[in-house]
């Protein structure tokens, strides 16, 4: 008994022993065979990225759009230690499965040989690619062994840097960071499906044993107001306006004068959506939307406007053009010009001048004045569906000195954004009729169905139909011989515009010889169809810094392409048969305006 019990004593321990030497074997070996597997749960689960919805533009060109793209890594141990064959053949060699691999993608059959001896390093980089052919044969185990897989997507801009400001970017996390990306990020964004199942000692997935399969759900596309062609011809007439005069930025926009619909909208500098995060600050800025400044003149217009809708004034209203008058405090000036004693509001207008219109606002007063402002939108966000809007300065008029009671109605004193100052253009090209800017037209889901459609929406009626018209009228001679803005003429069609040369505000003084140059216009002027903004911006002195010789042909350039091809007829039939061509028509421009003795110079605040 005693022998019998020591003997159990000593071979009990043994056994167990050996049980946990053998199953300790068996783990080390089925880990260096397959690393994939580390503990015996066969259960794995795998998300399924969603596809990113598109973008449009309002002829369904496609602008953006994303594309799967699978991203492949070698491990050089899985290669060597699994067998890869398929039924009823013998295994496959080593260098089969490396030229397998290598005629998938593209890639040269002796280095990634070299790479697969490598064992020391696990996981190398292999490529990156869309080809769903290549993603069929490297998935295979039949095929190949020792390359792991991970499904991602790539954002292709297709155009490049075009409408960089609109459309904006995605991280490295395929997730909006600027523009209709980041605004519309709920509607673009997929939704990731997921696989749950069972999988063999390899990783294998064992497809009859699949638990749970939901398929990703793509996300929705945006369709924009923007048509392509217009945005071409929009940023090429303001990149060649800045090489031409030389401003450190510019941007210009187009909107629909009936709609409020934005067709065309450009910044420069600008960006390639796909090195967004590497860009400079200044590049990233959309001026168009997320940028204030001071207007100058063009803010004229809406003078008048309050003038002519209050029944205030007319515009044969007559002021008188002496500066130092002691019923005014501190009146503008107008430069070197030398006025007729006397002076209506209309040639005012025309002419540019800060001390008729200083007076006209003065003797209407801040209240009224600073009323139609609001009801023009300025001092609040127009709701265009673009992030990071601005609101623009315009002080409650309780807080104005006597000075800004001369300064707010020449556009001192007061800050915009372009698109609040097209949005008040706006309504008084459509009589009046304040139309929300919009630049989303649609969103569609992935099967078909409208999630939303934009509704053309008042949103103020600022000055009645007949005072918008009376205003159109006035602003006709601007963009003539005897105007500040000659160079805006467009042949057969009538344009009615404003000048803008506003010094810059550095610190809290104006900077001398620096000016942001505007024309704000809308044609044809008889029934508007486009209103066209451009500003040009100096941060150096330069000779034609004006609103009237630099930003007027870039806006000239615009809507001239804008009007033929959208097919729009003219308003002046007859300029067609007078000029055989554009050139023609400015040559001749310039020579009745040099007969006439006009100035190139138009009044600065």
């Amino acid at each position: 008994m005693s022998m019998r019990g020591e003997g159990r004593r000593f071979w009990i321990p043994v056994i167990i022993l050996s049980v946990f030497a053998i199953y300790s074997s068996q783990q080390l070996v089925r880990s260096h065979i397959d690393p994939s597997v580390d503990s015996n749960d066969y259960t794995f689960r795998r998300e399924l990225p969603g596809r990113r919805g598109s973008i449009f533009d309002a002829t369904g060109t496609p602008l953006v759009k994303s594309v799967p793209i699978w991203d492949y890594h070698l491990d050089p141990v899985a290669l060597t230690n699994r067998v890869v064959r398929r039924r009823g053949e013998p295994p496959r060699p080593k260098a089969a499965i490396v030229k397998t691999i290598a005629n998938a993608l593209g890639l040269d059959f002796k280095k990634l040989l070299a790479m697969s001896d490598d064992v020391r390093h696990r996981y190398q980089k292999l490529a990156e690619s869309s080809d769903p052919e290549a993603h069929r044969i490297l998935a295979d185990s039949h095929l190949v062994a020792g390359v792991s897989i991970e499904d991602k997507q790539i954002r292709q801009y297709l155009h490049g840097k075009r409408l960089a400001h609109v459309l904006g970017s995605v991280n490295a996390e395929h997730q909006g960071s600027a523009g209709v990306e980041l605004k519309y990020e709920k509607y673009l964004a997929g939704v990731p499906g997921e696989i749950q199942g069972m999988k063999d000692a390899r990783g294998r997935e064992l497809y009859d044993k699949r638990i749970i399969s939901v398929d990703p759900i793509p996300g929705a596309d945006i369709y924009l107001t923007i048509d392509h062609t217009l945005q071409y011809e929009a940023e090429t007439a303001l990149a060649s306006g800045m090489a031409e005069f030389q401003p450190s930025s510019g941007w210009c926009l187009v909107m629909d004068a009936k709609t409020g619909a934005v067709l065309a909208m450009a910044s420069l500098p600008d960006f390639d959506p796909l090195q967004f995060g590497s860009s400079s600050d200044s590049a990233k800025l959309n001026r168009v939307t997320n940028f204030t400044y001071e207007p100058g003149s063009v803010m004229k217009v809406i003078t008048a406007a309050a003038a002519f809708d209050s029944g205030f004034a007319e515009p044969s209203k007559m002021y008188s053009t002496k500066r130092f008058d002691e019923r005014y405090y501190k009146l503008p000036g107008d430069g070197s010009h030398v006025w007729d004693p006397m002076m209506s509001v209309k040639d005012a207008i025309v002419h540019s001048s800060n001390i008729v219109i200083g007076k006209l606002g003065y003797d209407m007063g801040p209240q009224r004045l600073w009323s139609y402002m609001k009801a023009f939108g300025f001092g609040e966000r127009t709701g265009i569906e673009l992030p990071g809007e601005e609101v623009g300065i315009l002080r409650d008029w309780k807080k104005w000195d006597k000075a800004t009671w001369s300064r707010a109605p020449i556009g001192q004193g007061v800050s915009v954004t372009a698109i609040q100052l097209a949005s008040a253009y706006q309504a008084i090209a459509n009589d009046g009729a304040r139309m929300r800017p919009h630049i989303i037209s649609k969103i569609v889901d992935a099967h078909g169905t409208e999630l939303y459609r934009h509704s053309d929406e008042q949103i103020g009626q600022p000055i009645s139909k007949q005072a918008a018209r009376k205003l159109r009228s006035a602003m006709l001679g601007v963009a003539t011989r005897s105007g500040t803005a000659r160079r805006a003429a467009i042949r057969g069609y009538s344009v009615a515009g404003k000048t803008g040369t506003a010094q810059k505000v550095i610190g809290r003084s104006y900077a001398p010889g620096l000016y942001r140059a505007t024309f704000c216009g809308m044609v044809p002027a008889t029934d508007p169809r486009l209103v066209v903004l451009v500003t040009l911006d100096f941060d150096e002195k330069r000779k034609y810094h004006q609103g009237g010789n630099s930003a007027a042909p870039v806006f000239r350039r615009i809507a001239t392409a804008a009007l033929r091809y959208l097919m729009i007829p003219p308003d002046k039939p007859e300029e067609l048969d007078e000029f055989s061509d554009d050139d023609e028509f400015d040559m001749i421009m310039e020579e009745r305006a040099r007969a006439a003795g006009l100035d190139e110079e138009e009044n600065l605040p």
